[in-house]
């Protein structure tokens, strides 16, 4: 076990969210639900953070790349996307933090560039 140089927080999508996906147009929705997709939450990892307010002023600062990219994941077309406030921000998404991270696996850890899934 190794603890990393890292803070993480889970992003876990709220109503609001949901209810945006369900109003997209040409998407299947038939194999999920909310809970399915607050099961599987997206993880995003920080530069280490001493306290939880310490990371919760990173994801403050970060919101609208977090925002975006999650609404990337679903529709590239951004007239589609709500205001990217900080405001909408909270009521589409729960957070849930931890500045410690334990890496449990052997391999070396690996980074690659984020690029949104293609939907189509």
């Amino acid at each position: 076990m190794y603890e990393v140089n890292r803070s993480v927080f889970l992003l876990v999508p709220l109503e609001p969210f949901w209810a945006w996906l369900q109003n997209l147009p040409d998407i299947d929705l038939e194999e999920l639900s909310l809970e399915v997709l607050q099961q599987d939450a997206n993880a995003y990892l920080t530069s280490a953070c001493e306290d939880a307010n310490d990371l919760w002023t990173e994801v403050e600062q970060r919101y609208q790349d977090i925002f975006a990219a999650e609404l990337a994941d679903w529709c590239e077309d951004e007239s589609l996307w709500p205001t990217l406030s900080f405001d909408n921000f909270k009521d589409w998404f729960g957070v849930q933090i931890s500045t410690v991270v334990t890496d449990l696996a052997q391999e070396e850890l690996a980074r690659e560039t984020f690029v949104p899934i293609a939907l189509n």
